[in-house]
């Protein structure tokens, strides 16, 4: 059994690669066959002592992602298996359904308020950054917090802030864990950065996933050289460049590869200040639509004892984190369909994205 790892981070990209970080314990050989074992396994039956690989298994007790009691392990992370795909969808694509009808049905209202963005490309593509990806993916976790509805911020004993989720990688999973628009990938440094949003299908031509493959010595020649500029002056000079000023061609080569950048012109959408408060009128548009809808959804997990995650008394709010992903997914990809917000295509080996800059 093979599993996709996906984390809610709350610390810096540049936090060390080492037994405290999730993804360099994650990564290791051995870690799926450790975690098979005790998903296939009831709940504290097996000891630490029952593992070949102790040391592997005492680092993910380590990281939170298994727990133990009397000795005996479970575990800790929200994960799902082929048998829970029939109860996600269940879960999740009904309360979709209706909440796209509903703003759908107010797609003028919508409109209106986006309209105010004067940067050149289209309502709908601005929707989707601001809407699918800055509201959905991004505001909207902050109001559900505050409700008690998910959990957004776990601190480990290592200090670091991170959620850990876990598919298992089998086909009627995957349009969960790959398939929907609800991954949003964003390199700041002090507000300002380089942004995508889409799907996780695939290897993303993007900053931010570039660095994660560098962790974990995936690049070519060619593409290390090109991440071994520090973030900081890389989105420095993006934001000259934004402002019109003469840059260093290295630089320019740098954002042509990751098509911020060509033939002189600068290719993705820019969103500054003005554009956020825009941003910020439409979340409180969005929230009176959707928020009795989401919040109702959300509340149904806490009496949920099919998912077996719930049997290994996983935190209902780690949970419910993951099934709100599920859900604006299922939202954002039937407003592509309806044509509402721009709909990417589909990039070989990357899946479908958009990029933007926010400065």
């Amino acid at each position: 059994m093979k599993f996709n790892k996906f984390y809610f981070e709350n610390y810096p990209i540049d936090t060390p690669f080492d037994e405290n970080n999730p993804r360099y314990v994650m990564a290791l050989e051995g870690v799926d066959e450790i975690i098979e074992n005790v998903i296939k396994n009831e709940p504290y039956t097996l000891s630490v002592d029952e593992f070949e690989n102790r040391e592997l298994t005492n680092a993910l007790l380590h990281i939170d992602v298994l727990k133990q009691k009397g000795n005996k392990l479970a575990m800790a992370v929200p994960f799902f298996v082929e048998q829970d795909a029939a109860i996600l969808k269940e879960l999740s694509k009904k309360v979709a359904s209706s909440i796209a009808n509903e703003l759908i049905k107010n797609a003028g209202q919508l409109q209106k308020i986006i309209a105010k963005i004067e940067n050149g490309y289209s309502a709908d593509r601005n929707l989707y950054h601001l809407l699918c990806g800055y509201i959905f993916d991004g505001l909207m976790f902050e109001y559900l917090e505050e409700q008690q509805f998910i959990t957004t911020s776990r601190v480990h004993k290592s200090g670091l802030d991170y959620l850990v989720i876990l598919y298992q990688d089998a086909d009627v999973l995957n349009e969960y864990s790959d398939m929907l628009l609800c991954s949003y990938n964003r390199l700041i440094v002090n507000g300002k950065g380089f942004v995508s949003f889409g799907d996780s299908n695939g290897k993303r031509k993007d900053f931010y996933r570039y660095m994660r493959l560098k962790e974990l010595n995936q690049l070519n020649e060619q593409e290390s050289k090109l991440m071994s500029y520090p973030k900081e002056g890389v989105i420095e000079k993006f934001v000259e460049l934004v402002d019109g000023k003469e840059i260093d061609e290295e630089y320019l080569e740098i954002y042509e590869f990751f098509e911020y950048y060509k033939n002189g012109q600068i290719t993705v959408p820019i969103y500054d200040e003005k554009a956020y408060k825009v941003a910020d009128e439409l979340y409180k548009c969005v929230l009176d639509i959707t928020k009795t809808q989401i919040g109702d959804a959300l509340s149904v997990i806490q009496d949920e004892n099919r998912l077996l995650a719930n049997l290994h008394g996983v935190e209902i709010k780690d949970i419910a984190n993951e099934m709100y992903h599920l859900i604006f997914g299922e939202v954002n990809e039937l407003l592509a369909q309806s044509g509402i917000v721009s709909n990417p295509v589909n990039l070989a080996g990357e899946g479908r994205y958009f990029k933007c800059f926010e400065r």
